[in-house]
């Protein structure tokens, strides 16, 4: 829809630019509000969603002083076995992105 690939070290650092896209992540999303696609040459890849592709109703972009990441390129803890906990809108109290005590 947007064109920007899944990519598990861009979702760990979302302000990591390269790997399977070339705009970070942030910088992706700041690029689909203005073009509709994760950036401008892209806009020719992209496609509305089908019905059977809704949006997650937890599912917001990044906003740092919300949602918490480790520094680009520091690995505070192992990668998790279940990549799915890098999705930082479902894990917001629980999860790979809980803040330590």
């Amino acid at each position: 829809m947007c064109f920007w690939e899944d990519d598990q070290v861009q979702l760990r650092w979302p302000d990591w630019a390269g790997g399977a896209n070339r705009p970070s992540l942030i910088e992706a999303q700041a690029n689909f509000k203005v073009f509709g696609a994760c950036d401008e040459r892209s806009v020719v890849h992209v496609r509305p969603p089908r019905d059977d592709e809704p949006l997650d109703p937890n599912w917001h972009p990044i906003d740092l002083e919300r949602d918490h990441f480790e520094r680009r390129g520091n690995q505070e803890a192992p990668w998790p076995d279940d990549r799915t906990v890098l999705y930082w809108w479902r894990y917001r109290d629980a999860g790979f992105w809980r803040r330590g005590g």
